[in-house]
This record gives C-alpha cells, sequence and structure tokens, in this order.
C-alpha cells in the first residue's frame, strides 16, 4: 500500500522535473510512511525514502515505518544539505502550502547551487482517491461520531450552553473510542447560527432556536465530519423557509455526484438551488471538500476547482444559509464517489430535528 503511495510522489516528481521533493505537511507524511510527530519532514528521491527528525521521535519512527532511512536532525547540522550533495540533487521540489517563506529562505541561503521548486496541489491531491482501507477506517469514524451524537440527543435543551453540548459531544466521541474530534466542534444557536465557523460559547440555548451542530471525530488517523441543525421546539417559518432550500440544494448535489463529474459544476448546481430561492448572497463558502486524513482536503468543492470528481474519493456536500441577526440553517453529508453515483456514507438525519 505504501509502495503506491510512493509512486503517486513519483509521477508529481517526473511531471515537475524534478530531481527529488521533500515534504514537511505532516498528513502527507503521515500517509506516506505512518509516522505522525509535530515536527519533521520527508525527502523522497527517485530511489530512496527519507524521514528526517530530532531525538524525540527515533525511536518511535523505528517502530511504525518500514523502508524508510530515518535521519536524525541536529542543531548547526544541514541533512538536507548534505543529502542533496549526496543524491545530486539540482531541482528539489516543496511543497508550498506546507514550507514556511522562513524554512525557504534557510533553503535557499544554505544550498544556493540548488533550484527549489514551489509544488502545491500536484502534492496535495495525492490523497484524493481513497483506497478501500481508508474508506473503512472513514466508515468507523462516521459510525462513532453517529452514536456519540445519538447519545446525548436528549441533552440538548434550553439553558444548557453552547460550551456545554459541545463538551458533551466530544467526551461522548472519546468515550466510544475515538482519538478525538477531528475539528473543534462547532454549537452555534439562535443568531450565532449565521457565523459558519462559530467556536462555542457560554451563550444558554433558547426556545425556538435554531442550532447548527458541526462534528466529527478521528479513527485509526481518518476523520468524519458532518453537520445537523436542530431546534428547540417550533421555529419560525423564516428558519423552516431556510432548512427547505438548504435541503433540497443538499439532496440535487448528492444526486449529482458520479465519478467524471467536474467539481465546478456540483458547486455550481447546489449553489444555483440556493440562489433560485433568493438566497443566493447568504451562501458564501464553498459546496465542500475531500475528506481523509484531514478534514478539509483535496479536492475543494468551490467554482473555482478545475478538476474531475474521481472514483473512490470521498467529499462531503454541506450547503448552508446564513443570514445576520436571524440565523442560520448548514445540512452536511459525507459521500463515496462512484462510478455511476456517490453512496451517501453519513447515516443521521437531515429533516428539521425538533428537541
Amino acid at each position: 500500500m505504501r509502495e503506491k503511495r510512493l509512486n503517486r510522489v513519483l509521477h508529481v516528481m517526473k511531471q515537475m522535473d524534478v530531481d527529488a521533493v521533500t515534504i514537511r505537511g505532516m498528513d502527507n507524511i503521515y500517509y506516506l510512511t505512518g509516522f505522525r510527530g509535530s515536527e519533521g519532514s520527508l525527502l523522497v528521491t527517485k530511489g530512496d525514502v527519507m524521514l528526517l527528525i530530532d531525538f524525540r521521535y527515533l525511536t518511535y519512527a523505528t517502530e511504525v515505518t518500514r523502508n524508510v532511512t530515518i535521519v536524525e536532525t541536529k542543531d548547526k547540522e544541514n541533512p538536507l544539505a548534505l543529502l542533496s550533495e549526496r543524491y545530486g540533487i539540482k531541482r528539489l521540489g516543496f511543497d508550498s502550502f506546507n514550507t514556511t517563506y522562513q524554512v525557504y529562505q534557510r533553503w535557499k541561503e544554505a544550498i544556493p547551487e540548488i533550484e527549489f521548486v514551489p509544488i502545491g496541489a500536484e502534492l496535495e491531491s495525492i490523497r484524493a482517491q481513497k483506497e478501500p482501507e481508508e474508506i473503512l477506517a472513514i466508515r468507523r469514524a462516521i459510525q462513532v461520531a453517529t452514536e456519540a451524537f445519538t447519545l446525548m440527543l436528549g441533552k440538548i435543551a434550553p439553558g444548557r450552553t453552547e460550551k456545554q453540548v459541545a463538551a458533551e459531544l466530544d467526551h461522548a466521541m472519546r468515550s466510544l473510542g475515538a482519538e478525538g474530534p477531528s475539528f473543534e466542534t462547532i454549537v452555534a444557536s439562535g443568531a450565532r447560527a449565521a457565523l459558519p465557523h462559530a467556536q462555542p460559547t457560554d451563550k444558554p440555548l433558547q426556545k425556538g432556536e435554531a442550532v447548527i451542530i458541526d462534528f466529527g471525530c478521528h479513527i485509526d488517523g481518518y476523520a468524519s465530519d458532518e453537520t445537523c441543525t436542530i431546534t428547540l421546539g417550533e421555529t419560525d417559518q423564516k428558519l423552516r423557509d431556510m432548512y427547505l432550500v438548504v435541503d433540497e440544494a443538499r439532496r440535487k448535489g448528492i444526486r449529482a455526484v458520479r465519478a467524471g463529474v467536474p467539481v465546478r459544476e456540483l458547486d455550481a448546481l447546489v449553489r444555483g438551488t440556493i440562489e433560485e430561492h433568493g438566497f443566493g448572497e447568504y451562501f458564501r463558502h464553498g459546496t465542500g471538500h475531500g475528506l481523509g486524513i484531514a478534514v478539509h482536503e483535496a479536492p475543494a468543492i468551490t467554482a473555482k476547482t478545475d478538476t474531475l470528481l474521481e472514483e473512490n474519493m470521498v467529499i462531503t456536500v454541506e450547503p448552508g444559509i446564513y443570514i445576520p441577526h436571524v440565523g442560520g440553517i448548514r445540512m452536511e453529508d459525507v459521500v463515496l464517489v462512484g462510478e455511476n453515483g456517490g453512496e451517501v456514507l453519513t447515516r443521521l438525519r437531515k429533516d428539521l430535528l425538533q428537541v
């Protein structure tokens, strides 16, 4: 499996005409080697793979990696310069999404004879198509998150704070075996639901409000991601109308998912549905994103993404309407892209849940 993944990097190297590539994004390093730490880098040449880490991770790296040469980094040493000389590297690709300008400048000063070639989306896209083991891990993460949400749903009531709801959901996911939340759980109620990425606060939930809950967890290194909108009893007609429009856009988007569909067309379909009902100005984010090791990865489901959906991609479809001082509605499902359609992996009901 690791060899197949490494071949994707070698293909990118050939495309970009580089002798080697250095990778600093920990998600890609984990994907290629099984190693995850707070710091490190990977050097991939046409014949060898080297993991550059400090002394803290030496034992752990030896345990989790296979067919990888582990190189200890030490103060005042420049292993990248030494390795570049050893392997005769003249053009070195680097993942521009994860390399800071400061690090880039340090490399340029230490190895001025090398041409550094930025590689961004091409490198990030190596994780876009999922293998069976990855899809299984995502399914398990979704199952745990679903069970956790179901357990705590009855505890959502007027008077509870957003922070309390988020904390109990996080605790439930961990108790059921999750490694932890895949991102900071979002609980946004009332007018605060108009903030797409609102952090939970001490605001108490109130009767008649809509509450957006966006949550997920990690299992075996892979993430889930799902959004439900619930109401605390009956809510006003404006929010019910918003819900119907978002649900229609979500359903149309899911039905349109299949291999070969341009990503921008999927976004246009979902966005156009919301615009047709007069809410276009209140849907300001992308229709979705890839899901895997990271909760947000390629492909981004936006009007600017120039790629096609491919079989075994795992994406989200998550339209929303957010009206300042009124509130918001968002619903999100995870969909596995197939040759003839999409399989919805998330299992929670998306009708207007009242508690």
